[in-house]
């Protein structure tokens, strides 16, 4: 196959995007990704690629085409001149490309007109798309809007549904999304299939053992948005801040980083909690290891709520117990594979309870980890992902 992937966002920002292009030619298939100037999370260009010779690289055996776009930087609208740059440089790079492709797949994160580009070429060249919906639009705007019956809300909720019914198929990484989509976009569900995403396995073959130190170590790693409702994980924390045998790491960066950490501060619990910022990747397994206990949160207010962020299979390959404030299809899947406990999203009391429980009887999640570890490997590998992935993208042409 002759792959076009549209992703606003690809290497050296974070995403399980930099892994399947590589996976998809390692298998030999002809793949060229159509990204933006990296600044995701910082909102700043990064260095060395403000100017024009890294427009066009290979990375792994893809080729890279970087169009511009405005960093994302910290404000509302700096945020909104970044998903227009991005779409009105990406759609006009599309219409100078002379390759002839035989799909275009779309690593949908937000925005959703990231997608604008592959309906460019979907028409330009008579080809599918396979949209990839790791985020719904136009349920993701609400967290910037405070008028749902507005003009501007309207108007991105017609411009959504157009993007999705342009699509030839849609992956969903949630069954939830596709209630939703069918719901709110009426895309027909046979267009729709479940795709879990997957997370890379290097995890499960190493010793990520924290040592004993005598006190209960939890640990959340990701981005640090409004979303993710990190500041349940602190105001949880509060709720025991007259005990002094726990330490939570907060690993990770974003729009609400500053907040979180004056909120800590407000609330008197500064001295049990650790902010790291962004890291590396290859510096993870070292935090990790530090761990006793994951913690997964993120907002349970709309749809999105409902959805499996890609941090729980991660989580996973760790063999680490996992609490979680979550709701929907990842609070099921902790249940089903007995990799923790759950309260419901936002229930920060709640959250704090089973905090206790660990603290108090560690013996009590002993086989979370191996559980944890065991549907991951039935459920979330890479080589799974991949085998459905390209019979997907197969399918599609071949039918197209």
């Amino acid at each position: 196959m002759k792959l076009l992937i549209i992703s606003q966002y690809y290497y050296p920002e974070q995403f399980l995007i930099n892994e399947i292009a590589p996976e998809l030619a390692k298998d030999g298939h002809e793949v060229t990704v159509l990204t933006g100037l990296p600044n995701y999370p910082v909102g700043k260009i990064y260095d060395g690629y403000t100017h024009k010779e890294k427009r066009v690289e290979t990375i792994k055996g893809v080729k890279v085409i970087r169009c511009f776009e405005i960093g994302r930087h910290h404000s509302p609208v700096t945020l909104i001149l970044n998903y227009i740059s991005y779409m009105f440089s990406a759609s006009m790079r599309v219409c100078r490309i002379n390759e002839k492709f035989d799909a275009v797949f779309v690593y949908q994160l937000s925005p959703v007109t990231m997608a604008m580009p592959a309906i460019k070429l979907k028409k330009k060249q008579k080809i599918p798309i396979l949209l990839y919906c790791l985020d719904l639009w136009p349920e993701s705007a609400k967290a910037h809007m405070k008028n749902e019956n507005g003009v501007l809300y309207k108007a991105i909720q017609a411009m959504s549904k157009k993007i999705y019914e342009s699509c030839d198929k849609i992956a969903v990484t949630s069954l939830p999304f596709v209630d939703y989509l069918h719901r709110e976009h009426s895309v027909e569900k046979e267009r729709c299939i479940y795709l879990p995403q997957h997370a890379d396995d290097k995890y499960l073959s190493l010793d990520l053992d924290s040592e004993n130190n005598g006190i209960a170590d939890f640990m959340y790693a990701g981005n640090l948005g409004a979303g993710q409702r990190v500041d349940v994980i602190i105001r949880a924390a509060a709720m025991l801040r007259d005990r002094k045998d726990f330490l939570i790491h907060i690993v990770g960066y974003g729009s609400q980083y500053a907040e979180l950490t004056e909120l800590a501060q407000k609330l008197n619990i500064s001295d049990r909690i650790i902010f790291y910022g962004q890291q590396r990747s290859v510096d993870m397994p070292s935090f990790y290891k530090k761990a006793d206990v994951l913690l997964l949160t993120l907002r349970g207010n709309n749809f999105v709520g409902n959805t499996m962020p890609g941090k729980l299979q991660t989580y996973m390959t760790t063999g680490k117990p996992i609490l979680g404030a979550i709701n929907g299809a990842s609070q099921q899947v902790i249940r089903e594979s007995g990799a923790g406990k759950c309260v419901d999203s936002g229930d920060y009391k709640g959250l704090a309870g089973i905090m206790l429980e660990y603290i108090e009887h560690p013996s009590d999640f002993q086989t979370c980890g191996a559980g944890a570890k065991k549907y991951f490997e039935k459920n979330f590998t890479k080589k799974i992902f991949m085998e459905r992935l390209e019979c997907e993208l197969q399918n599609l042409i071949k039918h197209s």
